[in-house]
């Protein structure tokens, strides 16, 4: 069983076109159906940009701050955003929140709403980031020397749905060999979140921000989601069992969520 533990905010139902930001050493492909779920059900016009190193990018090195991986997602808008001329919606994860914390700070016109799904950031606390408990698996995430070996460590980090553990492992290691995610790459995003702190609270508009995240996360306390809510007067909503993925292990879930604040 799950529950919606706050007062929902409204969305402004007019929002046409959504980006949808990918966390560590994620890329789109790891959304699954989850965008094509969101575009039938919301009726949303959904754009996935990879982060710099990863995905579509994974050629290229991926910056050592937030704010420059950030400036590199602004510079790869989609044309018909950009036609518009319209302010977009954002649903980020992780990592991916970060940035949209970054961006809604750095140039809050471009952006017209804002979900974060399981974020943090480094004034949140280093035990909350990471939970001890979850520090092997990060270090056998790291360390190990088979794409299959590091993929297993990651999902059995981030996904508490144990049930569709094998199917998401086949599909992950066809991810990772058709666009690998380098080590190096990896650490770089690494020293990037590690030294990201939140905007001061006086950068966020509050009506624009809505936070995600699940007490069951095994990788990242909610605290921090809980933290960064209260810090710019931002709706909470929290999961029960889902593990750090929210989309992985309850997408059903995540979109009522959205159907809910969108209003």
């Amino acid at each position: 069983m799950t529950a919606l533990d706050t007062a929902q905010g409204r969305y402004t139902p007019d929002i046409k076109h959504w980006i949808f930001l990918r966390g560590l050493s994620r890329e789109q492909a790891h959304w699954g159906d989850f965008i094509q779920r969101c575009e039938a059900e919301l009726g949303w016009c959904c754009h996935a940009i990879d982060l710099p190193g990863f995905g579509s990018e994974h050629q290229r090195p991926s910056p050592l701050t937030i704010a420059d991986i950030r400036r590199d997602v602004q510079q790869r808008l989609p044309q018909d955003i950009i036609a518009s001329g319209q302010a977009f919606g954002v649903v980020a994860l992780s990592l991916g929140a970060m940035v949209a914390l970054d961006w809604l700070a750095a140039a809050p016109k471009d952006i017209a709403k804002a979900i974060f799904i399981s974020s943090s950031s480094a004034d949140c606390g280093l035990l909350k980031r990471i939970k001890p408990s979850a520090i092997p698996t990060t270090a056998r995430a790291l360390l190990a020397t088979s794409h299959p070996s590091q993929e297993r460590a990651i999902l059995k980090m981030v996904s508490n749905n144990k049930a569709q553990h094998a199917e998401l492992l086949d599909q992950w290691c066809r991810i990772r060999a058709l666009r690998p995610a380098s080590k190096r790459n990896v650490l770089r995003q690494l020293i990037a979140a590690s030294t990201f702190k939140s905007p001061p609270a006086t950068s966020i508009y509050n009506a624009k921000g809505h936070f995600i995240s699940s007490r069951a996360d095994r990788m990242v306390s909610y605290q921090c989601s809980e933290y960064l809510a209260k810090k710019y007067h931002c709706w909470l909503t929290l999961h029960n069992t889902a593990g750090h993925d929210l989309p992985i292990d309850d997408a059903a879930w995540l979109i009522g969520v959205f159907k809910t604040i969108q209003g």
